[in-house]
């Protein structure tokens, strides 16, 4: 077997110690590993990745990818393993943030991989979110390496002592009050900084240790106390403890923040302490101060605990999964027929909770931003569906220039409601969200809906509403239709206020329904909630989910036929389809009268004088009123004129 491994950076401190510290067991059982660094020109990185095709599998460790690399290197690449250990989809700086590209890429890369390796269980639950096929390998040392002769010095002091590079100095200074007061109590306290960076005390000694990795150990072992102090957030969540395994094979107890796999490393009481504010600081390091005989205990039992990372026996674990991705079969894919016996292979078949369906028909330029809107999303567990219902302006060469992993199927043009049809078939997700593809999505608009259907107890639809923008996607209005919850069917049969778009369905639902009626050009959405509102409940979002692109090309701009097969929809649901039992007489005719109006005003502008005075004098029937009356008038001398 033979293995390609790609890095960013082979001098990093997670490549050595995820990688390049195994590379002596992989080979030794097999695996000849080849490592290349990623070139910082398309050209370059492009060459790099034709390599990947002579190899049984490629390696990428942390490095996320823009759409260039994705692409190319998936399709060379006969396996894909990717590994990273850091919270890498959040921004160090703004962690809480989630406007930031970190997402995107992750999302990208993840998905893209056979197989994914994380670093502990929470970066492993933000995978599973895009792959199935997540396994945890934490990261290993050499804990023989901290075994050294070398003992502390005997000159009265005790060394506190922490390690990292300049990047993560700041944690370590946010506790300075904590190491100013210790130094106020103790004079023999030394603060010892293991870093290519420092800073001082004013009441406590600081020993600056030039890190490198052949003085490392020594100068840890010759501590006393290490100290791994972490801020709380969704970056160092992902924090893989490394730390705290040095100073553990070192046998140093270990005084820690209660953040990520720190609390689990550290066993409080045992191994070290937790602390959680500045006085809970003060008193856990003070008391190891003051006792030796348990800072031994703890450091024994420290020591014992570090030896389940040790590289001999992770070693084996990475070993394993890398051979079982090598030699076991490929993860299932899809496959559907296009017409002309074309096949396109879809993207792994992953267990999602939510597809994200796109119809589309010659909206290449839109569909770009409609598919930004939602890579964008703040909720992450979703697919990408698209059906493309026979295409002639290049969209599917588009999306694969993308390369972002989506479902697509091409079809003979056979209309909106055919191709949604194909979306449910298609889809995997337990929920399903429509949206046009000339449409955008609001980036917590996902995540609203999602929030709605699991905090209900029965089957519900959610749905919102939308601002309208022009073709070039600037904002010019809102919808300022009242939305309501329950049972809507009296309010759905009087407005159209629920839209495909930025609306959310159980997958069941829509399965075990009529499907959207392939013989209606426009409305078949319309006619589909109208039969739903009767058997399911609603429940309205306060705030927009989507917006709503009006353009030349619109399937629902305003005109005759459009307008008729809407009025159709509606006498069909009243008079074949129950409606009659859910909206009383009075406001149906009502209802009916008014459409009746609006289809035959359309008639007149388009010069069907005929079909014009039918409407309209049924519309005065239904309810009679001065306006239909007038323009039934009209139409009939329009009609004798022509």
């Amino acid at each position: 077997m033979n293995l390609l491994i790609l890095t960013n950076n082979p001098n990093r401190p997670s490549f050595r110690q995820r990688i390049e510290i195994h590379l002596k067991t992989l080979r030794r059982d097999g695996i000849d590993c080849q490592i290349a660094k990623l070139p910082s020109g398309s050209f370059e990185r492009l060459t790099l990745f034709k390599r990947a095709a002579d190899f049984d599998a490629v390696f990428l460790q942390k490095k996320c990818l823009n759409i260039f690399d994705a692409y190319y290197l998936r399709k060379y690449s006969k396996r894909l393993i990717y590994d990273f250990d850091d919270a890498i989809m959040y921004s160090p700086e703004t962690p809480e943030s989630n406007t930031t590209s970190h997402f995107r890429l992750f999302q990208r890369t993840v998905r893209l991989a056979d197989v994914v390796i994380a670093g502990n269980s929470y970066l492993a639950k933000h995978a599973q979110r895009f792959n199935a096929n997540v396994k945890i390998v934490p990261t290993g040392l050499d804990t023989k390496a901290y075994t050294v002769e070398t003992k502390a010095k005997n000159d009265g002091k005790i060394r506190l002592v922490w390690i990292g590079s300049k990047s993560t100095l700041q944690y370590l200074a946010e506790i300075k009050p904590v190491l100013e007061q210790i130094g106020q109590r103790y004079d023999s306290v030394v603060l010892r900084i293991i870093c290519d960076d420092f800073f001082e005390l004013h009441n406590m000694e600081v020993e600056k240790c030039q890190w490198s990795l052949e003085k490392q150990a020594e100068d840890l072992a010759t501590s006393h106390i290490g100290l791994a102090p972490l801020p709380d957030n969704r970056f160092t969540r992902g924090k893989c403890g490394f730390k705290i395994l040095q100073y553990e094979a070192a046998n140093l107890p270990v005084v820690t923040s209660p953040v990520g796999v720190n609390s689990e490393y550290v066993r409080n009481g045992v191994t070290g302490y937790h602390a959680s504010n500045i006085q809970q600081w003060i008193d856990r390091v003070s008391e190891l101060i003051d006792d030796i005989e348990l800072r031994k205990k703890m450091a024994d039992a420290g020591r014992a605990q570090a030896q389940r990372f040790d590289i001999t026996v992770i070693g084996k674990t990475l070993y394993s999964f890398i051979t079982e991705c090598i030699q076991g079969s490929k993860v299932d894919v899809k496959e559907v027929k296009w017409s002309g016996g074309r096949t396109k292979t879809l993207t792994p078949s992953q267990k999602t909770k939510v597809s994200i369906c796109v119809p589309t028909y010659n909206r290449k330029d839109y569909l770009k931003e409609t598919l930004d809107s939602i890579l964008a999303q703040t909720y992450k567990d979703y697919e990408i569906v698209i059906v493309d219902d026979g295409s002639t302006d290049g969209t599917e060469d588009m999306i694969k220039q993308l390369g972002v992993p989506v479902t697509y199927h091409w079809q003979e043009n056979g209309g909106d409601a055919a191709a949604r049809n194909k979306l449910i078939e298609l889809a995997r997700g337990q929920y399903i969200s429509f949206i046009d593809s000339d449409d955008l999505l609001f980036p917590d608009a996902i995540e609203r809906l999602v929030e709605v259907m699991e905090t209900e107890t029965e089957d519900v639809v959610a749905y919102g509403s939308y601002v309208r923008i022009d073709q070039d996607g600037k904002v010019y209005g809102k919808c300022k239709r009242k939305l309501y919850s329950g049972n809507i069917t009296k309010h759905l049969f009087q407005t159209i206020i629920v839209h495909s778009c930025g609306s959310m369905f159980h997958k069941k639902i829509l399965e075990n329904t009529v499907a959207f009626d392939t013989s209606l050009k426009v409305c078949s959405d319309y006619d589909l909630w109208l039969f739903l509102s009767t058997k399911y409940r609603f429940v309205a979002l306060p705030n927009p989910t989507f917006k709503r692109r009006r353009h030349l090309g619109n399937l629902s701009n305003v005109s005759f036929e459009n307008g008729l097969t809407e009025f159709r929809v509606l006498e069909r649901f009243y008079y074949k389809k129950g409606g009659s039992k859910a909206v009383p007489a009075q406001i149906a005719m009502k209802v009916l009268s008014k459409g009746g109006f609006k289809t035959g005003r359309c008639a007149i502008r388009e010069g069907l004088y005929g079909q014009a005075s039918q409407l309209l004098w049924q519309s005065f029937r239904r309810h009679p009123n001065l306006r239909s009356l007038i323009h039934w008038t009209r139409a009939m001398v329009l009609s004798r004129m022509g």
